[in-house]
């Protein structure tokens, strides 16, 4: 269990305490739990009916779907596993991604083990660490996602590039336009034997940074799912003692 996720069941666990259970509804696969800490004011409902669990209360709404033989009762479900906000996260009608949020921490350490990586290699060019603070990590748009992936993604430093010319006429530049204009400006050389290309021959780039993870699952996702392993405890730890006729809600009478 990650350092985040145990403090957030801790905090879970001091929040319910002193927790009070309401069962508004108790028929099989179809329940309706209330459940409130009076110290913290959390607020906690779980309904429940075949294959579907519905979470709700201070910490926002999930709704969990979960078609198979031992899953018509959700409570059974929560019973037989531990709590797994990544696999649980899965489970979701409105998936995973519904449940993520960007973690700036995780990018900046992504970018900082690449540069890491190019300098104990000794192909980092000279003042890209600079560079890197200067026009990543110190930008104001680092705290959005979609922005702060398309600083890394564009990012160039030290990049050297070669015209070549299938006569075996060459030349290196220290930027890509000077070499595409090489061809015309430069070599003025025409047809046949004459092909030029343009190809990389050094610097830096941040490569395959499609592959890049940089969000994290959203505390209050993360919360429900223990206060929902807290809620089927209490639940049946009531009902092992007799005591749910005692929190059933009082039932209300038409005038």
């Amino acid at each position: 269990m990650s350092d985040r996720n145990s403090d957030i069941q801790k905090q879970v666990a001091s929040d319910l305490a002193d927790g009070i259970m309401r069962i508004q509804q108790d028929d099989g696969a179809y329940r309706h739990i209330a459940a409130a800490g009076p110290a913290s004011w959390t607020r906690l409902t779980v309904i429940t009916w075949p294959y579907n669990l519905l979470v709700a209360g201070s910490h926002g709404s999930f709704h969990f779907e979960r078609h198979a033989s031992d899953t018509i009762d959700m409570f059974g479900w929560l019973r037989r596993v531990r709590v797994d906000p990544g696999n649980w996260a899965e489970k979701l009608t409105n998936g995973r991604r519904s449940v993520e949020e960007y973690d700036r921490d995780r990018l900046e350490a992504l970018i900082h083990e690449r540069v890491s990586e190019a300098v104990a290699e000794d192909w980092a060019p000279d003042g890209l660490a600079d560079a890197v603070r200067e026009e990543i990590l110190g930008d104001e748009w680092m705290h959005d996602e979609t922005s702060a992936m398309r600083l890394v993604s564009e990012f160039e430093h030290g990049m050297t590039y070669r015209s070549e010319c299938s006569c075996g006429a060459y030349e290196d530049h220290t930027s890509y336009d000077s070499a595409v204009c090489w061809y015309g400006l430069v070599h003025k050389q025409q047809g046949k034997g004459h092909e030029v290309s343009v190809r990389e021959t050094g610097g830096f780039t941040f490569s395959e940074t499609f592959d890049w993870r940089v969000s994290r699952l959203d505390y209050h996702f993360i919360y429900q799912c223990y206060a929902l392993k807290w809620a089927v405890a209490r639940y049946d730890r009531m009902r092992g003692y007799g005591l749910a006729d005692l929190a059933a809600a009082p039932k209300v009478v038409a005038s």
